[in-house]
């Protein structure tokens, strides 16, 4: 990892207003690298712009395929009701560098699908966070996903829509080999599980993501081990 960039990249971010943590970010920015190659990042839920900054400035390393940021910018549990951030999120975007770089989708996840037709080399997923809403994200979205192509996830433990639909549909999956996990952000190739390693590192984060949650809900003073373990066991590509 390029540190005096990811540094650089930092600064930008830390500017704008959200929710991801300090691994989170460069993890991000990371999987754009490897999946901008591929195809089109779409991004389902960017807010203010702080993500879409690290998956944009990701993508300009490698000189990748562009940022479709969708975001109704108004509403949503996560939001003030009636209040847009549209404004907001071009004006970060644009004070970032990336207006070239990133194509702003003022619309719901599910209207901006309809007569989508690129192929995506990473799929963002961190919109609504109901179980029925992260669900038919993935459906919709992940059949463009190409072939060893990027999917993650945002806020997969304390929401109990995105944790219950990855434990649930995406981990259990051999269709997809699972990347790992930094903090609540799981990754997943499109990529069947065809080797020991592959099956290894999908059922030691099922293991691990039940013990952290275990601990989670208990507040247990060692929480933070198996999450650190995660963090270990992560990879890109």
């Amino acid at each position: 990892m390029d540190h005096s960039t990811v540094q650089e990249v930092q600064k930008i971010a830390d500017s704008v207003e959200g929710w991801l943590g300090k691994r989170e970010g460069p993890y991000l920015y990371q999987l754009a690298k490897v999946g901008s190659r591929l195809g089109a990042i779409v991004e389902i839920g960017s807010w203010q712009g702080r993500s879409t900054i690290w998956l944009g400035k990701g993508s300009e390393t490698v000189n990748g395929y562009e940022i479709y940021a969708i975001d109704p910018h108004v509403g949503g549990s996560r939001r003030q009701h009636n209040v847009s951030t549209e404004k907001a999120f071009r004006e970060n975007i644009q004070r970032a560098g990336l207006a070239k770089k990133v194509v702003p989708i003022v619309a719901l996840s599910s209207d901006a699908l309809k007569g989508w037709s690129r192929p995506i080399g990473m799929l963002w997923i961190d919109g609504d966070h109901r179980y029925e809403a992260v669900s038919g994200d993935f459906l919709g979205w992940s059949r463009f996903v190409a072939k060893d192509g990027i999917i993650a996830f945002h806020d997969t433990y304390s929401w109990e829509g995105v944790r219950r639909f990855v434990d649930g549909e995406i981990l259990p999956n051999t269709q997809y080999r699972v990347l790992g996990q930094i903090d609540s952000i799981l990754a997943i190739q499109k990529t069947s599980r065809d080797n020991w390693s592959d099956r290894l590192r999908a059922d030691l984060t099922i293991w691990l993501r039940q013990v952290y949650n275990r601990a989670r809900e208990k507040r247990a003073h060692w929480r933070a081990l198996p999450r650190k373990i995660m963090r270990g066991l992560a990879g890109i590509g």
